[in-house]
């Protein structure tokens, strides 16, 4: 049995629609790991196809939990999401995986 060392507990973020490779890089800037997964989409401007990267969770970014993250990210115009017992919603996982962790954290 492997054990992993990169196991890291991550609270998912809320922020404006388009606003997530900001928030990211202000958090990184400040100290905290943050962590945004991106998709490649086609889109169609004046004709031409485009290729761009758009998040894959849309206004959703991932900061690994620190002392202090929660008045930074308040500070950031951002909101750490919470359960319905008012929790904030964590996943334990490395960055490989914490997209699909998350997915199933919301069913």
């Amino acid at each position: 049995m492997m054990t992993n060392n990169n196991m890291s507990r991550w609270c998912a973020l809320h922020t404006a629609p388009k606003s997530e490779r900001k928030l990211m890089q202000r958090l990184n800037a400040a100290g905290y790991t943050a962590f945004c997964p991106m998709q490649i989409v086609f889109k169609k401007w004046k004709g031409q196809t485009k290729e761009v990267f758009a998040p894959l969770f849309p206004g959703c970014v991932f900061v690994e939990e620190t002392t202090g993250v929660a008045s930074f990210v308040a500070s950031q115009h951002a909101a750490l999401l919470v359960d319905a017992e008012g929790k904030y919603l964590s996943v334990c996982a490395d960055k490989a995986e914490l997209p699909a962790k998350f997915v199933h954290l919301l069913k």
